[in-house]
Order: C-alpha cells, then sequence, then structure tokens
C-alpha cells in the first residue's frame, strides 16, 4: 500500500497514524497483545493532543475546541480499558510464575 500525504486542512498539516490491522481470522490475540496495542494507541493519542498544531488548531478555533475535551475523554477511557486488561495479564503472569 503507497503512502498517501496527508490532506492540508486550513493551512495545517494534519499526521495521520498507520495502525496496524489486526485480522482476527488468522488467530485471537492474547490479553498481552491487546495491552500492548492499546497501548501503542495511548502514546499514539497523546502524541496528538501534545503536538503543536493540534494545539494551535484549538487555540485558533479552526475546529471545535470540545475536541480537546474530546480526546481526553478517549483517553481517558483508553486508560480504564487497558486497567482491565492488565488484571487479566497480571493473574496469568502470576499463574505461569507459580
Amino acid at each position: 500500500m503507497g503512502r498517501i500525504d496527508p490532506p492540508v486542512w486550513q493551512g495545517a498539516n494534519l499526521n495521520f497514524i498507520q495502525i496496524e490491522h489486526h485480522n482476527s481470522s488468522d488467530k485471537s490475540m492474547e490479553p498481552i497483545e491487546i495491552l500492548q496495542a492499546f497501548n501503542s494507541c495511548y502514546q499514539n493519542i497523546q502524541t496528538i493532543a501534545q503536538d503543536e498544531n493540534w494545539l494551535l488548531l484549538i487555540a485558533n478555533k479552526k475546529i471545535d475546541p470540545e475536541a480537546a475535551t474530546h480526546l481526553g475523554d478517549v483517553l481517558h477511557y483508553l486508560d480504564q480499558a487497558m486497567g482491565c486488561v492488565e488484571e487479566i495479564v497480571e493473574v496469568k503472569f502470576n499463574q505461569e510464575a507459580e
């Protein structure tokens, strides 16, 4: 798949994140793989939330200021989901250690 240059929207060069699509028909993901994928997503979203262009879009009212709140909500709920999966990973790790 070739790389497509991101569109320019109101003067802001938007960066796109390429996320590898997991084909569930190949095999089921182990809890640790799910946690790693969530962690990767969290880091990518956090990078966007701290990006100068993102902050300028909001500060200059090029996008709805609620977008910052929505992104914060995404990070919050993703963190909550990660916590749930972490519990399973820790239990499985402890069982294997015994």
